[in-house]
């Protein structure tokens, strides 16, 4: 191989190799990596299963949006919460048609997130239990 070449090969080699090395790091490093995907939801207060996506927030590292959180329903802007250590914690926030929500989830060793949270549709409040398994 040329000797002028060879430095440039292994610079962008090592630069590459770095590179995907350093995403991975910060993957394993962002709280929010073991809450993020799409959760199979059974809770105490519609009694129904639906699903609950969970991503991160671009614009926040501690924060993530749960879209259909307390079964929403599409069209509307997702519920958020911030991630500390193994929980979620969504403030007292306006979600889907006026519903006012806060709460929290604790992921489980299992995998799965157990969720508390109060929820208050047109002046009617209730505690609401959900357990969230990935399918």
């Amino acid at each position: 191989m040329n000797k002028k070449i060879f430095p440039v090969f292994m610079f962008l080699l090592l630069f590459g190799f770095t590179s995907c090395l350093e995403d991975e790091v910060l993957e394993m490093l962002d709280p929010r990596s073991d809450f993020l995907g799409t959760w199979v939801v059974s809770e105490s207060c519609v009694r129904l299963n639906y699903e609950v996506e969970i991503v991160a927030d671009p614009d926040n590292e501690l924060r993530v949006l749960l879209y259909n959180f307390a079964l929403t329903g599409p069209g509307y802007d997702p519920a958020y919460g911030n991630v500390l250590l193994n929980k979620i914690n969504v403030p007292e926030q306006i979600i889907g048609d006026n519903w006012k929500v806060s709460g929290s989830g604790t992921l489980q060793d299992d995998g799965s997130i157990s969720w508390s949270y109060y929820i208050e549709i047109a002046g009617d409040g209730s505690d609401c239990e959900a357990d969230y398994e990935k399918p």
